[in-house]
């Protein structure tokens, strides 16, 4: 297997500078905490449908980076202990200073694959982490997590969509995305189901860029469709 290590120092190098790499990788598209935002309001849109948003679970982040999610987790969230992984140290360091003001929230770094939290958690978010990590452990990581989810514990996977050509334009842009390799959607759903997920739904999302931002809304009519510049799945253990 590859060395779970591999590629931290890498991430070391931008734990000051995430912002600013992609304000310029997304240059003339616009990038917000929108962003940052729409995925944890994607999860609780969903667990509003299963009238389980007002619970309090654990929730864990792996792949925090620099803590961007931590904010919006707690505000759609407030009931909710929040555990947060990365591979890279310093972006850790970063994460705890830029949330210290958040109660019940836990920043840790690992080493890719085996999570340093005892119990399990509630619901699992990994966002555009899997196309930083070797091909020969993507099964690795979605069976540790895997086994950390408590009984219809839900895992959302999101991911940058290869078909979109603006999508590769900001990824081929992006410093800290020189190494990272695109999964197609069926590959990843085919891969989660291999690590013992049953239950997997897929969606569509971002068509929209801040310059069309109006048409926004519409997005949620538009998730069958390939074209839109991230996807993401939600399984359920």
């Amino acid at each position: 297997m590859t060395d779970p290590g591999a590629g931290k120092e890498e991430f070391d190098d931008f734990a000051q500078s995430y912002q600013d790499v992609m304000r310029e990788s997304a240059k003339g598209l616009g990038y917000d905490a929108y962003f940052d935002e729409y995925k944890i309001k994607e999860i609780a849109r969903f667990l509003q449908g299963e009238g389980r948003c007002g619970d309090g679970f654990r929730f864990l982040n792996f792949g925090c980076g620099i803590g961007k999610s931590e904010p919006f987790i707690r505000s759609y969230f407030p009931k909710a202990s929040i555990c947060s992984v990365d591979l890279s140290r310093e972006t850790v360091i970063a994460a705890t200073q830029n949330n210290k003001t958040l109660s019940d929230v836990e920043f840790r770094a690992f080493d890719g694959v085996n999570i340093p939290f005892e119990g399990g958690f509630d619901v699992v978010l990994i966002a555009n982490v899997l196309h930083h990590v070797p091909f020969d452990q993507h099964e690795a990581v979605a069976k540790s997590i895997y086994g950390k989810l408590n009984k219809n514990g839900l895992l959302f996977v999101f991911e940058h969509n290869p078909y979109n050509p603006i999508t590769r334009k900001v990824v081929n842009a992006c410093a800290f995305d020189k190494n990272a390799v695109l999964l197609k959607p069926g590959y990843c759903g085919r891969m989660l189901g291999r690590a013992g997920f049953a239950w997997k739904s897929l969606r569509f999302t971002l068509f929209f860029p801040n310059l069309l931002g109006i048409f926004r809304p519409l997005e949620k009519f538009l998730s069958s469709i390939p074209i839109g510049a991230q996807y993401y799945f939600v399984c359920r253990k």
